[in-house]
């Protein structure tokens, strides 16, 4: 297997534990301790960048993910975690942290060792722009900070969309999320919520998920092919490039290919939310296709 395509199915396995539904579950957070969380630790890069937009005072620990590195934010955070090696236990622990967010089904042992010493929990999974909103919702209640974060200033191009007037066959899209084996996000998962949002059809959104990613359809070449997709979306995650999609043998024989309406997105953003930042920029970009 290319490293571009080991690469690719970490990223997947890591966005399908914490992006196909939402479970917000604190453990014993009753009105009175609401008050008192002044001090979070939080393990994915989407939840640090929550708690940054709504309390940055109270951000202690964060990911080792490159989509914060770029923000100085982040800059006077300490590090728990490094790629997909699990957070540092031991780094958490001195922060004396009062809530520690993670993603369910990913970080399920470090978040139970945490309870098991007495720190509070919050474990997260998104799937759709409700549950990102209702998180959004939850740490701020929960930080019961007056400031409000609000989404539709944070992330414009979400938000405010026009119906739009294309004809039914130019709204179909076919998302391609990896060439080898050929994967396309359903319904249920985050980019199949993302592509809904914009009002075009995602061809693959009722199929059956039959792989190990949930959320994600495998596909054969004479399915796609038979699709005639008008609109291809492809994703390039780190280490990967257009090219591992235009050496498919079927590529050329796919009407988006042969009338230019191929579409290449980041990994962030689309497949795995990220930050705000990515998602904000993959909205953009749905809105233009």
């Amino acid at each position: 297997m290319k490293l571009a395509n080991f690469i690719f199915f970490l990223l997947l396995l890591l966005e399908t534990c914490f992006s196909s539904l939402i479970t917000v579950k604190a453990s014993d957070l009753n009105s009175s301790e609401k008050n008192k969380i002044t001090r979070v630790v939080a393990l994915t890069s989407l939840s640090a960048d929550l708690v940054n937009y709504i309390s940055n005072e109270s951000l202690l620990g964060i990911p080792g993910s490159y989509l914060l590195k770029k923000n100085n934010d982040f800059s006077n955070k300490t590090v728990i975690s490094s790629g997909r090696i699990p957070p540092n236990l031991e780094k958490i622990i001195k922060l004396k942290p009062e809530l520690v967010i993670g993603s369910k089904g990913f970080h399920d042992k470090t978040l139970k060792s945490l309870e098991n010493l007495g720190v509070k929990t919050l474990s997260v999974r998104i799937a759709n722009f409700n549950d990102l909103e209702k998180l959004s919702f939850d740490i701020q209640n929960l930080l019961d900070k007056k400031v409000k974060l609000d989404l539709v200033n944070a992330i414009p191009h979400c938000y405010n969309l026009k119906p739009s007037s294309k004809p039914s066959i130019n709204k179909e899209v076919l998302t391609l999320v990896s060439s080898k084996p050929i994967l396309s996000p359903n319904s249920k998962s985050w980019a199949g919520n993302m592509i809904e949002r914009f009002g075009y059809t995602n061809l693959t959104a009722k199929l059956d998920s039959k792989s190990q990613f949930k959320g994600y359809v495998n596909l054969s070449p004479e399915w796609v092919i038979a699709s005639k997709p008008s609109n291809i979306i492809i994703i390039n995650t780190p280490g990967s490039t257009d090219s591992q999609y235009k050496e498919m043998t079927i590529w050329n024989d796919l009407p988006a290919v042969e009338n230019n309406k191929v579409s290449s997105f980041d990994y962030y953003g689309l497949i795995n939310a990220g930050s705000l930042d990515s998602i904000n920029k993959a909205c953009k970009k749905l809105s233009s296709i």
